[in-house]
């Protein structure tokens, strides 16, 4: 599990300055509503403060996960790229989400101004990489891990004990999102969480998933 990172204090230092309200803006969203679209190639870092949402992709008409973005997380890394164009969105899951929204340039002109903050936001970005290199042989393997895999995944980031003391999942993790995540068919989770059921991992069939 990674390390909790003090991101505040990079807002709380962008602030100070007096250009802050022209480069910095506060969004507040609701759930299925696209913090970025497809195609779009942002000139913006984003920071999420509250909620939960999903990187998107579109590919041969079938529209899947790559990646959760979380509470406290940095996202829109594509600004930095050479490449035109992207071919994925950033789309808000839960109820509502509260985004601080960056401009790039404005970002690292005062980041070089205070190094100790360039180095938290490339610990960010390590972080993030990190998350995809656990996911490195997913696809490979058997249906019922995948699910059970993504569970666990989700507990560290977002779950909270319940009065039982068991981890409960947010019920905006719905079987079609762990479906899209998995790459695979509803009817398909739905089995494998049967299954999970059985065996004692989960509590729940539905959500909000709970693991024993």
């Amino acid at each position: 599990m990674e390390h909790f990172k003090n991101n505040r204090s990079i807002i709380d230092y962008l602030n100070s300055f007096e250009s802050s309200t022209l480069n910095c803006q506060q969004l507040a969203l609701t759930q299925d509503e696209y913090i970025i679209t497809r195609y779009e190639k942002s000139e913006y870092l984003y920071l999420l403060t509250n909620g939960l949402a999903s990187v998107e992709i579109l590919e041969d008409s079938n529209n899947y996960i790559s990646a959760f973005i979380f509470e406290n997380d940095f996202f829109g890394l594509d600004s930095f790229s050479s490449f035109p164009t992207k071919n994925h969105a950033i789309k808000v899951i839960s109820s509502s989400a509260e985004i601080v929204k960056i401009k790039k340039d404005f970002l690292l002109n005062a980041l070089n101004q205070k190094p100790e903050l360039y180095k938290l936001l490339l610990t960010n970005f390590a972080d993030i990489f990190q998350r995809h290199y656990y996911f490195f042989n997913f696809l490979s393997l058997p249906p019922v891990e995948r699910v059970k895999t993504t569970l666990l995944y989700l507990s560290d980031f977002i779950s909270v004990p319940n009065e039982t003391s068991h981890l409960e999942i947010p019920r905006e993790i719905t079987q079609q999102i762990v479906a899209r995540f998995c790459r695979t068919s509803q009817s398909r989770v739905s089995i494998c969480l049967r299954k999970l059921h059985e065996t004692g991992f989960l509590l729940t069939k539905t959500a909000p998933f709970i693991i024993n």
